[in-house]
């Protein structure tokens, strides 16, 4: 995958994404990822996870850690394919507002480019769930640094 990440376009990366597993991170697919859209034009990205009972705080919502995973996740594809596949956006700050309770099963996060600088990428991103209700937002900070 490495080689062919490598001078990727955005659009290039959002194909790729939607057609080859591989492309999704085994981080990612322990939620459930599956990417559903991309809009290299916007550097936006729509994916569903389906977090499990195994995710669930003593209240009954999938713990905070895992719904910022699955923002984090969502934001750096979506600005990837504005960017282009041969990047990586790791993250420097991450910040997560909670606004209702998310619940195991299926729900679409999006993520999307705000601005990018030379070297930093300004992120933001939304949890929906399935009556399409936001369940949190966040805003990242990342790195713009070569795939290698």
């Amino acid at each position: 995958m490495k080689e062919r990440r490598r001078g990727m376009s955005g659009a290039d990366f959002a194909t790729y994404c939607l057609e080859n597993d591989e492309a999704i991170p085994e981080s990612s697919r322990t939620l459930g990822c599956r990417p559903l859209a991309f809009e290299p034009e916007r550097a936006f990205g729509r994916m569903e996870f389906n977090p499990g009972p195994n995710t669930v705080n003593p209240i009954g919502g999938v713990q905070g850690g895992f719904i910022a995973a699955m923002l984090d996740d969502t934001m750096a594809f979506g600005a990837l394919t504005g960017i282009g596949g041969g990047y990586v956006l790791p993250t420097l700050e991450l910040k997560v507002n909670y606004l209702r309770p998310v619940r195991p099963g299926r729900v679409i996060v999006e993520g999307w480019l705000v601005h990018r600088g030379k070297s930093v990428a300004f992120l933001e991103g939304r949890v929906l769930n399935d009556d399409g209700e936001e369940c949190a937002r966040a805003t990242a900070t990342a790195l713009i640094r070569e795939f290698r």
